[in-house]
């Protein structure tokens, strides 16, 4: 009965969790060059539709080549359509980001290998960059739901 027991928890821990560690929470990274505008509005829109439909997955924003602050057009954005800005500031995209995400998305530009390397990642390179901020968050939360209904479908 024992080794019974021993081999059941082996097979349910195979992913090298023990018995009492919490489970991995899901969780997507969004990637952009600049850490400031795309990555932001997916996050806050991500983490707010994500809480309305009751998944667990939450979103952050990291950069290829981060800026020192949130873009000023992006945040204006987001207050204008009464979402919640993202807490942080822009930061680059670590290989302790990758091995935590369960989900990678560049949005606009070229991941490091690390990450292109994981099988996590995807590219959206549909979004607009020099059209304003209504046609970049359109496009973005239209990849958004996708993401969302998809997970959903899976009962992630």
């Amino acid at each position: 009965m024992t080794t019974m027991i021993a081999i059941v928890a082996a097979l349910l821990f195979a992913d090298g969790q023990s018995p009492s560690a919490p489970a991995k929470a899901p969780s997507v990274i969004f990637v952009c060059e600049h850490g400031a505008a795309k990555s932001v509005i997916a996050t806050a829109y991500f983490n707010k539709l994500a809480t309305e439909r009751g998944l667990s997955y939450r979103a952050t924003f990291r950069g290829t080549s981060p800026q020192d602050d949130l873009s000023t057009r992006a945040v204006a954005g987001l207050r204008a359509d009464g979402i919640a800005i993202p807490d942080g500031k822009p930061s680059a995209i670590a290989p302790d980001d990758v091995e935590r995400a369960t989900h990678i998305f560049a949005i606009g530009c070229t991941l490091p290998s690390v990450a292109t390397q994981s099988g996590k990642a995807s590219d959206w390179t549909d979004v607009p960059d020099d059209q304003g901020y209504a046609p970049m968050r359109d496009a973005i939360v239209r990849h958004v739901t996708a993401l969302l209904d998809d997970l959903q479908k899976r009962g992630q």
